[in-house]
């Protein structure tokens, strides 16, 4: 069982409100590996960048890992509401979920925090960035086919964290 499962969320909603990061993780229902492909992840990332878009917020990291999702958000204008937006994605992307993957399906809550500094907001990207090769699935994070972006090119977001590859 998931240590995100049944994590409420303890911050009013007005807090997710504004030009704020905001780090989610949302895990498969009894930790099922269905994340494997690119073609297994094509609907979910188009879903998840219409949400964003409809709630003004992009995505400077997202990483699709078999049995969970890790995205960073970011708000672009005083309006902008990134759970919103998560939870939209996690409504639509769920029932593609269910009805494409035998019945897979989203745990009932996900794991998120508001990033207050440029430190922590670094640390956040290496971690995402690097969860393949802690998952020991690559070597190099770079070779990892299920992370990507949206609003931003991934190399200048990596680039900015110190991750650049040389």
């Amino acid at each position: 069982m998931s240590e995100y499962r049944d994590k409420k969320h303890r911050l009013p909603p007005e807090r997710y409100i504004g030009k704020i990061s905001i780090s989610f993780t949302l895990c498969v229902d009894g930790n099922r590996k269905v994340f494997f492909e690119q073609a297994d992840i094509y609907r979910h990332v188009e879903l998840l960048t219409e949400q964003l878009a409809r709630f003004d917020c992009l995505a400077p990291i997202y990483c699709f890992m078999p049995d969970h999702l890790h995205v960073l958000t970011f708000g672009m204008s005083e309006t902008a509401n990134g759970k919103l937006a998560m939870d939209a994605f996690k409504l639509k992307s769920g029932r593609y979920l269910y009805n494409s993957s035998v019945g897979y399906k989203w745990q009932g809550d996900y794991h998120d925090r508001i990033v207050r500094s440029e430190h922590e907001w670094r640390k956040k990207m290496f971690y995402i960035f690097n969860n393949p090769v802690r998952a020991n699935i690559v070597e190099d994070p770079y070779d990892y086919p299920l992370s990507g972006s949206i609003g931003f090119k991934l190399e200048d977001v990596i680039w900015e964290t110190g991750q650049s590859k040389g």
